[in-house]
């Protein structure tokens, strides 16, 4: 089903195109919203990501899965876009939009304390670099295999795992300087 709405599209047809990316909306969008660190700048490159798949999908040769092909295109988007402005804090704009971090039913101490941990990672996410960041969602949050990763970024394999090495390490020296986390014997 997925190839015949794709050779449609390609033909031109609007209506297979929205079929399509229907089931690609939200993953469309949640990529986005991790990248750009707020759901203003999310909605922003995930309509632009949407509007490049549209006009780049005859460039769909097939060699690797559509998904694939779409987080390409997507994390392509949002990079161009960050290179574009400087890193902010994304879990503090997020709750300036009205999101609220916490579960169904929390005590004050514990939403306090899941509050405290969002915006650390959010802030350590937001601190490592672009590419190295992509590769972490990619892999990490959204679950792609390393070569899907790699075909997404344009990237080798190595790369993939170099640069996923380096975020995690990042992420995890941030947060321990934080106080999140065990720390090292000297403090780190």
């Amino acid at each position: 089903m997925e190839s015949s709405l794709i050779a449609a599209a390609k033909g031109g047809d609007a209506s297979a195109f929205e079929t399509l990316m229907g089931a690609y909306e939200r993953k469309v969008y949640a990529l986005c919203l991790r990248m750009m660190g707020n759901p203003h700048d999310g909605e922003d490159c995930a309509q632009e990501a949407m509007l490049r798949i549209w006009q780049r999908l005859s460039q769909y040769r097939g060699d690797s899965a559509f998904s694939t092909w779409v987080y390409r295109v997507t994390a392509s988007c949002c990079t161009d876009a960050l290179r574009r402005r400087r890193p902010q804090s994304s879990l503090e704009a997020m709750q300036e939009d009205g999101f609220d971090a916490r579960d169904d039913a929390p005590t004050p101490p514990e939403a306090h304390e899941a509050r405290e941990t969002q915006r650390a990672i959010a802030g350590a996410l937001a601190d490592v670099p672009a590419d190295m960041r992509s590769v972490f969602l990619l892999r990490d949050v959204h679950g792609l295999s390393v070569e899907d990763t790699a075909r997404a970024l344009g990237i080798s394999g190595g790369t993939v795992k170099s640069r996923l090495s380096r975020a995690r390490e990042k992420l995890a020296r941030s947060l321990r300087a934080q106080g999140f986390g065990p720390q090292n014997r000297d403090g780190r």
